[in-house]
């Protein structure tokens, strides 16, 4: 009898130093599931610079989440989520789904990028979420995938950054319209962290690419950065010093300057 107790207490104090250790670093693992998981969905770089968890309030927050951007571009990231806010509904914690009833994302940065090649950072950041991501995901102790309904996610206060190589790379910042998504996994039985991570950043993209769309850049796609400086040396005569205000007069045109 004093062995069994002594075996109880023992396991007891395991269990107790488990669920110790796993709360004590729950905003480490968190923050290492958006990196692992985001970068699975994205195929560039997530890094996070700090995740804060209330479980008992049902609060967390995340600040400094960038996305790398992919290969041949020239700005390191193309998402700079600046601070992301969280209610979860803390009933929910133990099941799974979890339901997070809000997600705000404030004052995201966005670069638009179309290289020398006449290609953009977002298109090749759409065909890598289209190829979908590895079957690796998030579980549960019993092997279940981790999922999540989110009731809203708002996404306010962005901005992009245009910049054309053909253009010399030359810079204007525009504004984003404000993204608000519902019941995000809702019709499922819940998203994985990887499905919501490729579902949020085409909603982005999506947006990012209509916005600039209205600036005139398509023209600029498909066509090299040494195709167009052919092309705007014809229409000038080839005078070296008109290059320069033909590329101006053309970033002029294209900014509605």
């Amino acid at each position: 009898m004093k062995k069994v107790l002594i075996g109880v207490v023992g396991l007891g104090l395991i269990i107790v130093g488990g669920l110790f250790f796993v709360l004590s670093n729950l905003d480490g693992m968190v923050k290492d599931a958006i990196q692992v998981y985001g970068s699975d969905a994205t195929k560039t770089r997530v890094t996070v610079s700090d995740v804060k968890i209330v479980l008992e309030d049902g609060k967390a927050s995340i600040s400094g989440l960038n996305v790398g951007n992919p290969a041949g571009f020239s700005d390191p990231n193309i998402f700079e989520l600046g601070n992301i806010t969280t209610n979860i509904d803390t009933s929910t914690i133990r099941q799974n789904p979890i339901v997070i009833d809000e997600i705000l994302i404030s004052a995201p940065a966005v670069v638009y990028e179309i290289n020398k090649a006449g290609v953009s950072n977002v298109d090749v950041l759409k065909k890598s979420l289209g190829s979908g991501g590895s079957s690796s995901s998030s579980s549960s102790s019993s092997g279940e995938e981790l999922k999540m309904i989110i009731k809203r996610l708002v996404v306010e206060g962005s901005t992009a950054k245009v910049r054309i190589a053909a253009l010399g790379d030359q810079q204007q910042t525009v504004k984003l319209p404000k993204i608000v998504m519902r019941d995000v996994g809702q019709k499922s039985g819940g998203a994985t962290a990887a499905e919501v991570a490729q579902q949020l950043s085409s909603k982005l993209l999506g947006n990012v690419k209509g916005s600039v769309a209205r600036l005139g850049v398509n023209k600029y796609l498909g066509k090299s950065a040494d195709a167009f400086k052919t092309q705007a040396l014809d229409k000038v005569g080839g005078a070296g010093g008109a290059v320069g205000g033909g590329a101006g007069g053309a970033l002029k045109g294209l900014l509605g300057k």
